[in-house]
C-alpha cells in the first residue's frame, strides 16, 4: 500500500493564532481541566491560575 501524498490546493492554511481556533483551545483545555477536578486531581484554584493563564497567553491582542 503506497502513502498518501499531500495536496496543496492553493487555499491558505489556518493558523492557530486565529481568534477561533484560540477560543477553541481554551475550550478543549478547560474540560481537560474540568476532568482533572472531577477526579480530584487538580483543585479548583489550580484549575482558575491555569485557566487564567491559559487566557492570557491566547488572547493576547495583535
Amino acid at each position: 500500500m503506497k502513502p498518501r501524498e499531500f495536496a496543496y490546493n492553493g487555499e491558505p492554511i489556518p493558523k492557530l493564532d486565529t481568534r477561533e481556533n484560540a477560543d477553541f483551545v481554551l475550550l478543549f483545555q478547560k474540560g481537560m481541566l474540568l476532568s482533572l477536578v472531577k477526579r480530584g486531581l487538580l483543585t479548583a484554584a489550580q484549575m482558575d491560575s491555569v485557566m487564567t493563564n491559559l487566557e492570557r497567553k491566547y488572547r493576547k491582542k495583535p
